[in-house]
């Protein structure tokens, strides 16, 4: 289920501590709990004890075992604000033969922010604006960012497919 960031965010307290209860529920018993959405993982992993990581920095762990296919074209990294592991995902990226890989200067918030996208849509607009001239200056056909709320928010506006990294890195594994 849902990590609560969001509940958090909305300021609806009670929410997110029952989607942090169910979750602690879902996952007793288990030692690890990788996380795909660089966003939710201080809530599950508070939710959890502790016992979340994120899942680029797990693939990356696993380091020389991993074979890539080449990739042909050039791809722009969106690393948000919530992304702890971007060492190791540019690491990852960087074992695909052939991508060009280009990571966004730090322009700042995108404008997602949690729920602020919903809340103040214009500022949320002006904040993204930065962000998509880098994109249209990167000369790349793809998008790569592991924050769900990113993604929803600068894909529009953009020629090109906005995806998770995690599904560009699974359609290249060897």
């Amino acid at each position: 289920g849902c990590c609560g960031a969001a509940a958090a965010h909305a300021g609806d307290a009670a929410t997110a501590a029952r989607l942090g209860d169910a979750n602690r529920a879902a996952f007793q018993g288990r030692d690890r709990v990788l996380c795909l959405a660089s966003g939710c993982l201080d809530s599950l992993s508070r939710s959890v004890d502790g016992r979340a990581e994120d899942a680029l920095a797990a693939l990356d762990a696993l380091g020389d075992r991993l074979a890539f296919r080449p990739a042909h074209g050039r791809v722009v990294l969106h690393l948000p604000c919530t992304q702890r592991s971007g060492a190791a995902l540019r690491r990852l990226l960087g074992r695909i033969p052939g991508l060009d890989l280009v990571v966004l200067p730090d322009a700042g918030c995108c404008g997602a922010a949690g729920l602020h996208q919903v809340a103040f849509p214009a500022r949320a607009a002006a904040l993204r604006g930065p962000v998509h001239a880098a994109v249209a200056a990167s000369g790349a056909t793809v998008l790569l960012s592991a924050n769900i709320g990113c993604r929803l928010h600068l894909a529009p506006g953009l020629k090109m497919p906005v995806r998770h990294p995690i599904d560009f890195l699974a359609e290249h594994l060897a």
